[in-house]
């Protein structure tokens, strides 16, 4: 199988993976998942940050395209650079998001807005490894840091 081939049936299986979140999490509550796959998918997509999205094919607006497919969600794709020992500014999470660091690690602080949440869901901290994903669902908010520089890849759900 040459590399173009084993980076879509990974793709495939990361995919699936996060689908099985979605599923069983969405709109319901935060969720972390450690896709199968990640060994090629990642680097394909940490490699794609700053190549032109207009390109004939980009990996993260096909990766993003490829999972609103599967959740019948139009799908939003950005990279975000957390910069070493900086938090980012507690921000609403407006619409079901994934986040998935591609270089480096970041620390995921969540708050539940409103309180129309179960028992026992409030606030939680999750330290995410390049390759692992965490799954928010509308409703929270979040703060990025890192220790050292870290690129995550935020995909966003919207309904069609």
């Amino acid at each position: 199988m040459d590399a173009a081939s084993v980076l879509q049936a990974d793709l495939e299986t990361f995919l699936t993976d996060m689908v099985w979140t979605f599923s069983t999490h969405g709109g319901r509550s935060a969720a972390v998942v450690w896709p199968r796959g990640e060994d090629t998918v990642v680097p394909a997509l940490a490699a794609a940050h700053g190549q032109d999205g207009d390109a004939p094919w980009h990996p993260a607006l096909d990766f993003a395209e490829r999972l609103g497919a599967l959740v019948d969600h139009e799908t939003r794709a950005a990279y975000h650079t957390v910069p070493a020992g900086d938090a980012t500014e507690e921000t609403p999470v407006a619409a079901d998001t994934f986040l998935l660091p591609l270089l480096g690690a970041v620390e995921a602080r969540l708050t539940p807005l409103g309180t129309d949440w179960p028992d026992g869901v409030g606030w939680l901290r999750h330290r995410l490894r390049a390759g692992e994903v965490l799954y928010l669902p509308a409703g929270f908010s979040r703060a990025l840091s890192a220790r050292s520089q870290a690129l995550v890849l935020e995909l966003t759900l919207s309904v069609r």
